[in-house]
């Protein structure tokens, strides 16, 4: 009789436990608080190293090929859990997939954490820059510091090329065509029919996004055609109205706002605010879901300005969402799912600062100042907007594969096109957001239109005033990310997903001149075009 020998620590096959979905999720529950508690640590700039690797090694089981195969399964199933199953299947392939770059993103983080770039004496943080860039009047000098800056990113680019390798590599490691594909099943839509409607999008308003691009880029006397990055940073940060969005007053008009939803901002358990500067907190606004709803924190890096009051709209949407999701849902239904749905509430709350009335009533705006500032507001959401559908379009190339340089020249002249200005192919991967998060805010852009339009058909233009909107907003936080972004707008008397609410909205709030279109002369390696 012979006796058959496992390698140690394995169990044989026959002897595994049998998935179990519970189990999984209690897993997942411990895992997120842990990788957000690291996360935020980081980019709240309260440590200047990111260690992930460590909890992905802990938590491995979770992104197993084993993990994986079980929530394929399930998925595929179908039934009335089916969005739950897929929600977990994005998550483990994820994982999957981070734990595989883990190494490389905990380098890039502490590298962007560490990095200096020194101007005029000065140390300033790598982080920094990019606030500081926008807030300098000379075009001169703020095009100087932007070559300095630039020189950071390109050094940083190595590492971020290496790590977009390694997910497509891990992507079809699991099967799919590529990363694309990936996101495709998991996540249960289709990124290229979406960039399809997005370019129709484009062709909607393009008259007057140039004309308004060309009327503010005359305020800081540079010809359209002839803007940097740089200057549409400086243009877009709109020092002008500085006045108006006191950071002293910030909170408090938050605070102002919330009430009259119903909402008090202070007395809500879970909530952490984290409104302090340090100099290596991120410069990008942010939520860490530490264990929603009880353990929710805000985060922003202040720097004046009508953006601070955006960042902090913004996020607090996000905010109320988590605070107030059923904490009875399962962890695929209460943090995980379509992500374009918590972004699409973070929208709903941000857009309120170009509301005229709201300006108004919060700020003491006379009517023609708010009509100014909603008029470049509009402007800023339909720039970001064309900046997102060429970030999303250069993604489904960037994700197929190709040369380096063809992928940077790609970068550089579709972002040059679509946005009127010149962007340098340095900044090809910097954008680049995990899980092509740049659909997802398209995504979200249409859902936010139609539960804005919603909300004022149902509590006024003026829904923010009302406790009745709170409770309609609080309902929907309630479900958390139970639906998807199609089953909210359905719920909301929407066919479907939809642009025509986003341009409608758009249009309404651009009052500046019609006269004189004509899109810049761009020029970059893909050669020189008038748009």
């Amino acid at each position: 009789m012979t006796t058959r020998r496992t390698t140690a620590g394995r169990r044989p096959a026959a002897s595994r436990p049998a998935f179990k979905r519970s189990t999984y999720e209690e897993d997942v529950e411990r895992f997120l608080a842990e990788r957000e508690e690291e996360t935020y640590q980081c980019y709240a700039g309260l440590r200047d190293q990111l260690a992930l690797a460590g909890i992905y090694e802990r938590h491995a089981q979770l992104f197993s090929r084993r993990s994986i195969d079980a929530l394929r399964k399930l998925t595929n199933a179908g039934g009335a859990d089916a969005a739950r199953h897929r929600a977990l299947l994005a998550f483990a392939a994820d994982g999957f997939i981070d734990q595989g770059v883990s190494a490389l993103t905990d380098a890039i983080a502490t590298a962007e954490a560490k990095a200096i770039v020194i101007w005029r004496g000065e140390r300033l943080p790598y982080r920094a820059v990019r606030g500081r860039i926008s807030q300098i009047d000379g075009r001169a000098e703020r095009n100087a510091l932007y070559a300095s800056y630039l020189e950071a990113e390109e050094a940083l680019n190595p590492l971020r090329q290496e790590r977009i390798e390694q997910i497509g590599s891990l992507a079809r490691a699991l099967g799919y065509a590529d990363y694309v594909e990936l996101v495709a099943v998991t996540r249960g839509f289709d990124p290229d029919a979406l960039g399809i409607g997005a370019r129709g999008f484009l062709a909607e308003l393009e008259t007057q996004y140039f004309s308004a691009l060309r009327r503010y880029l005359a305020r800081i006397e540079i010809e359209q055609g002839d803007a940097s990055l740089a200057d549409l940073w400086y243009l877009l940060r709109g020092g002008g109205w500085d006045h108006w969005f006191d950071r002293r007053h910030l909170m408090t008009v938050l605070e102002a706002t919330l009430h009259g939803l119903g909402i008090d901002l202070h007395s809500q358990p879970g909530a952490t605010l984290d409104v302090a500067a340090r100099p290596n907190k991120s410069g990008r606004a942010f939520v860490s879901t530490i264990d929603a709803p009880s353990d929710v924190r805000l985060v922003i890096q202040p720097n004046g300005g009508w953006d601070d009051y955006a960042a902090v709209f913004h996020e607090a949407g996000h905010l109320e969402h988590y605070l107030n999701v059923d904490p009875d849902l399962p962890i695929g239904s209460r943090v995980l799912g379509d992500q374009s749905v918590a972004e699409g509430y973070a929208h709903a709350f941000e857009r309120l600062v170009g509301e005229p009335a709201w300006l108004m009533e919060q700020l003491g705006m006379a009517q023609e100042h708010a009509d100014g500032f909603a008029d470049f507001f509009a402007f800023f959401i339909l720039e970001r907007l064309r900046g997102v559908v060429a970030q999303h379009l250069h993604q489904l190339r960037l994700h197929r594969g190709g040369a380096v340089a063809v992928q940077r020249a790609h970068f550089a002249g579709l972002m040059s096109m679509l946005t009127g200005v010149r962007h340098p192919e340095e900044r090809y991967l910097v954008t680049v957001d995990d899980g092509m998060l740049a659909a997802a805010y398209l995504r979200c852009s249409m859902l936010d239109a139609s539960l804005t339009d919603y909300l004022k058909a149902r509590h006024g233009e003026a829904w923010w005033r009302t406790e009745g909107a709170g409770e309609t907003l609080r309902r929907a936080w309630r479900r958390g990310q139970e639906w998807n972004a199609e089953q909210v707008v359905a719920h909301l008397g929407y066919d479907s997903l939809d642009w025509r609410p986003v341009v409608r909205q758009i249009r309404a709030r651009l009052i500046g001149e019609m006269s004189g279109y004509g899109g810049p002369n761009i020029t970059t390696r893909a050669g020189t075009r008038k748009v």
